[in-house]
């Protein structure tokens, strides 16, 4: 239900932590006004039982946080100010995110560079249970 979980996650974190600008499907484009983010859903698959279909699900989402250097930071310090930020707001979330019944998110982070935009990108791994 890849749908339904990129439908809920990208609004939530607009809403929560607008300092981290907008997020984007897949890659931040060139001519993105900075910060921005983007997610990836690795996996997303439905929890079964031995009768089948639970209607519970698991995803992982993958965000890369990428900014610019300011006057005041570096922009890896940017992008792992906001990125920490991010994993705040969704670390133990339990709720509704744009009308996705989230029962659990876990967050992971690690750094990494954005080779396109030469800009240190900060990441996080996103686990998300929830249930349609």
């Amino acid at each position: 239900m890849t749908t339904s979980v990129m439908a809920g996650l990208a609004p939530y974190i607009e809403a929560q932590v607008p300092e981290a600008g907008k997020g984007f499907g897949f890659q931040v484009p060139q001519d993105a006004t900075y910060p921005a983010w983007s997610y990836q859903i690795v996996d997303d698959e439905e929890v079964l039982s031995h009768s089948g279909g639970t209607g519970f699900y698991k995803a992982r989402v993958q965000i890369q946080v990428t900014a610019k250097e300011t006057a005041s930071a570096s922009a890896y310090v940017n992008a792992a100010n906001i990125a920490d930020k991010i994993r705040q707001t969704l670390n133990g979330f339990k709720g509704t995110m744009n009308g996705l019944q989230v029962e659990f998110c876990k967050t992971m982070s690690n750094d990494d560079w954005a080779d396109q935009k030469q800009l240190p990108t900060s990441s996080i791994d996103v686990l998300i249970n929830y249930r349609l």
